[in-house]
Formats: structure tokens, sequence, C-alpha cells
């Protein structure tokens, strides 16, 4: 298929399909993809559809779907994620090239009731080289998508239940409560509840006095306060991976842009401070 990769953004546009010859319109292309990231977020929130990512060196593309796609294409830019699933060949890619080398293509948005069909539709009209299986929806040499995972949900719920749990009548020793604690409180925090949070804190910035504060007030901790400069709100947290989970960094970015005596703004639009006693 072939795509122009000379502009970063074009609404829309059309292709070929290599096999047939069928004109294909292309909702959004996004040239770069690595450049491109934030336009690529911002503009898929709350939207559901057909992508694809293509290698712009080989030709070589993949195609999905996805029930919300700004969720899953975050997934894509996490580093972390992409070596965990690098058993996939669009993972391998990624991680190989970098994502300067990627163009991202909206295909379609559609709703979540033609979503497989229209992705099948695509598979078969592309013949996409990225994929491992031909089946739209498929599972395999991916994690459980989010269609899978709400089907075991489903299957799951009303099992299980009084004596037919195996742990019907007993209860946790302290030392299970402690670790399952432990485990609650570096749970990630879904998109809805960092929305509220965010909102809740629009616009309040921390005086140098409760700074101190809740510095004095733990004495042995060190909290790391980041600045939005676009907007001059201000969060704290109480710990640098709990950072970088909130706003879905890659591990150790933070304290890499710590670390780095540039002194440059994260995604220049972050900067990151710790904030000790």
């Amino acid at each position: 298929m072939k795509v122009s990769a000379t502009k970063p953004l074009l609404y829309p546009s059309v292709a070929k399909s290599p096999s047939n010859g069928v004109v294909i319109t292309l909702v959004k292309v996004y040239g770069n993809a690595d450049n491109l990231k934030l336009d690529i977020l911002l503009d898929n929130q709350g939207k559901s559809g057909i992508y694809m990512w293509k290698n712009l060196q080989d030709g070589q593309f993949y195609i999905g779907s996805a029930r919300d796609l700004r969720r899953r294409l975050m997934g894509y830019f996490n580093i972390n994620q992409l070596a965990r699933t690098s058993n996939t060949y669009i993972s391998r890619a990624l991680l190989k090239y970098g994502y300067s080398t990627f163009s991202l293509t909206i295909l379609e948005y559609c709703d979540l009731d033609s979503l497989i069909k229209r992705e099948q539709h695509y598979i078969d009209t592309l013949k996409p080289e990225y994929n491992i299986c031909r089946t739209a929806g498929s599972s395999l040499g991916r994690l459980h998508g989010e269609l899978a995972k709400e089907r075991v949900s489903d299957s799951k719920r009303g099992q299980l239940t009084g004596e037919t749990n195996s742990f019907y009548g007993k209860t946790h020793t302290p030392d299970s409560k402690q670790k399952m604690s432990e485990i609650a409180k570096i749970r990630v925090v879904s998109e809805p509840s960092k929305a509220k949070i965010s909102r809740a804190m629009a616009g309040i910035n921390l005086s140098n006095e409760h700074k101190a504060n809740i510095s004095t007030a733990q004495p042995n901790s060190k909290k790391l306060l980041v600045l939005d400069v676009r907007t001059g709100k201000e969060s704290l947290f109480d710990s640098v991976n709990q950072g970088e989970k909130f706003f879905n960094f890659p591990k150790d970015a933070i304290r890499a842009n710590l670390r780095s005596k540039s002194g440059s703004l994260y995604r220049g639009i972050y900067k990151f401070q710790f904030i000790v006693n």
C-alpha cells in the first residue's frame, strides 16, 4: 500500500491496496509517529476504530482495532509494554526501528458493534505483513485484547462464590494481608480516576510553605513534584514510580531526566523536582 509520508499529518488521504487496487480512504495519517505522538493521543481520545502502523523503510504494515484508540496507542508508545509483547512482529519492529521510522494511520472510526468486522475487512483487503494471525480480534501472539478480557470476566462472573470457592470459610493471615496491602499501593490508576484527580488539582499551585509542611511531616521521605509548564499545574507524588504510573511514563524516565545536566523539560512539557526535608 502506498501512503505519502511527505506531509506529517493528512486529513484525509487515499491509498490503493497492492493486491487488488481497491481505493481506500484514510481518515488520518501521521507521517512520523515519534514527532506526532501528542497529536495521535489527543486526536483519538474516546474513539474506537481501526489503525495501521506502517514501516516507512520497507513498506510492511500492521492493522489492528481498539475500543479505546488512545489507550491502545499509549500502550504502543510504552517501551516496557513493547518489550513484554516482543513475540509480535509489530512490537519487535517498533523496538528495532524506532517510532520515527513508522507512520500511524487511522483507517476508520467505527462503533463497537462493527469493530471486529471492519478490522477483518481491512486485513482481508490489505493483507498486512506484520499481522501474525489474519483473523480479526485474535489474541494469537499478543496479550488478551480488551474484548477478550471482557469475555473472560463475563464468563467467570457469578462463579466460585460461597462453598464453590476454595477459600470459603477461611481468613487471610496478617502476613498475607500485609502483602496484599503493599500490592494495592502500587496499582495503576485508571484513566477516569486520573481525569478526576487532574480536574480536582487543576489550577492549584503548592506554596513553598505547603511543600515545606509536607516535607516536615515525613522527614525521611522524598516527594516528587511534577510541573506542567503549559498550565502551571503542580502534582505531588510519594515516589518516582507513582508519578511514572500516573502519567504513564516509561520506567526510569523521570530519574534519567533528573540525572541529566541539560535541564531540559521532559517531552518539552514536564519539569521534575525532588522535595526533601
